[in-house]
């Protein structure tokens, strides 16, 4: 009896204190929002696939304004939808808010070996954004456009078996195939076209519209976090985003072996033919060290580190492109000719504009720079579908104030990008409509598709690129034609916001 009232006294009774201390945070700064319940706070209410992360904010932002505070398992966040806001977090504050919003699930953004883009943070983030970079410039764009349209082509393809049959398709799933089949040949090694044969798809899909439980456990109990990582590291057959790690492991060395070998023959190595050979080769003029006592990088002019990509951070470099390039990129598609579907007007705009500008039976780099309506008809389709809004987040790294309120190192500010894409006060009276002409003269804040700041998503023009060479060969061949019954796209989905289904049909000009 002695022992165990000594249990609850030393061990029970201060982290029961710990967990209502979190839960009680935003209470006792007096900022209102959803409290949730101890231990779990409000992420129980992010794990329904059938109600989106930013549509469950967007009902909260309703109800609390703009900004108010909610706790997710251990963790402290700052809703907000206020621009102003916004703009002070992820731009001119950036020193005080370079990290972002991670459980322990996702690994130590300092530690990890396999640190990419996404997650890493600070000085690591910096070398590697230098180190990233050029596999993005216009010059590496030119070499793997013509890649992206040969899986365009092979597409277009099946998409002829379907036009003037009268019969509905889910585009959605043909987007699928078609970016999986691209980043499979530009990150992952793949010399051939696997569309509609890819035993990958299933396991790439899972991810995103699968169980977040592992995610779910480490916000409450972040050693638990620990734990997992480390199991599905040893046994990766556990998990698909972690038997892609393995997969992508297996490619890079084997490019590695086959470069050494050419090397060994005395061949010289050719044109970069992914992203792999582009990491592999890639340098940057920054200079840094490694920083003992925090295991972060930092800019200096002594201690230097090899300006490579290390083989643990190029496979991690591939797999966040592998998962970033197929399904937002899917989605954004899925989304923008479910809306040129809807507005036969905005359709004809962009097919007059591919008949004058994509004159020959390429789609060119030039010509694509060109199509400047048709891009206005995609960010007017990510506006009204913010499909990656649970990533436009930071995490404040040291206290400071904005706008008057104080934020203590720790918090997250998280963005009700729903609630900001359809500001009034932003976009006008006529926010809910699909209208790219607003383009022309656009807002200069209150877009967020590819995040903000210095750490906008570094594939940004490479998706754009992507989609408006298929949107050219599919408009300047049909016309995409929507369900009779018009109904509104069901979304759902957990990691990004996703239409059950896009059934469309094609009809030839």
């Amino acid at each position: 009896m002695i022992f165990f009232l000594s249990l609850i006294t030393f061990l029970i009774i201060p982290i029961l204190s710990y967990y209502l201390w979190i839960w009680s945070y935003w209470i006792r700064k007096g900022v209102r929002g959803p409290r949730g319940i101890p231990f779990v706070g409000v992420l129980d209410k992010f794990q329904n696939f059938h109600k989106p992360y930013g549509l469950v904010l967007r009902d909260w932002t309703n109800t609390y304004g703009e900004t108010y505070g909610i706790t997710e398992g251990v963790e402290k966040t700052l809703i907000t939808s206020n621009s102003e806001f916004v703009n002070e977090v992820f731009i001119r504050q950036y020193d005080n808010f370079y990290g972002r919003k991670l459980n322990s699930f996702q690994g130590d953004p300092n530690k990890n070996k396999r640190i990419h883009l996404f997650v890493s943070q600070g000085n690591r983030w910096k070398r590697l954004r230098a180190l990233s970079s050029p596999a993005f410039s216009n010059n590496s764009l030119k070499k793997v456009r013509s890649t992206i349209e040969d899986s365009a082509l092979e597409l277009m393809g099946y998409l002829e078996k379907l036009a003037d049959t009268g019969v509905h398709v889910d585009f959605l799933e043909y987007y699928q195939e078609f970016t999986l089949d691209v980043i499979g040949k530009i990150a992952m090694g793949q010399t051939e076209s696997q569309m509609f044969n890819n035993s990958l798809l299933p396991k790439v899909k899972s991810i995103f519209s699968g169980s977040r439980r592992a995610f779910f456990i480490a916000g409450i109990f972040p050693i638990c976090g620990v734990f997992l990582r480390a199991l599905f590291t040893r046994f990766p057959s556990l998990l698909p985003s972690f038997v892609l790690f393995d997969i992508i492991e297996k490619a890079v060395t084997a490019r590695i072996a086959q470069r050494d070998a050419d090397a060994t023959k005395g061949i010289e190595p050719g044109e970069p033919r992914d992203y792999i050979d582009l990491f592999l080769d890639v340098q940057s003029d920054v200079e840094f060290f490694r920083d003992e006592m925090g295991g972060e990088f930092a800019a200096s002019q002594v201690g230097k580190v090899d300006k490579h990509l290390t083989f643990d951070e190029i496979i991690g470099q591939c797999f966040v492109f592998l998962l970033a390039g197929f399904d937002t990129t899917a989605l954004s598609l899925s989304y923008t000719s479910y809306l040129l579907s809807l507005h036969p007007e905005v359709q004809r705009k962009c097919q007059e504009e591919v008949d004058r500008e994509c004159t020959s039976p390429e789609v060119t780099f030039e010509q694509l720079a060109k199509l400047k309506y048709t891009e206005w008809a995609m960010k007017e389709a990510l506006r009204l579908y913010p499909l990656a809004s649970i990533v436009h987040n930071r995490k404040c790294m040291r206290d400071t104030t904005v706008l008057g309120m104080h934020i203590e190192k720790g918090t997250n500010v998280q963005v009700d990008t729903w609630t900001l894409h359809y500001d009034e006060r932003i976009w006008g009276k006529d926010v809910k409509e699909f209208k790219p002409e607003r383009w022309e003269k656009p807002p200069t804040d209150g877009f967020l598709p590819f995040g903000l700041g210095p750490r906008l998503c570094v594939g940004m023009r490479l998706a754009y690129m992507e989609e408006k060479l298929l949107l050219a060969h599919i408009l300047r061949k049909y016309t995409l034609v929507p369900n009779e019954d018009h109904k509104p796209l069901k979304l759902v989905g957990t990691a990004t916001t996703t239409p059950s289904e896009v059934m469309l049909k094609l009809k030839s000009r």
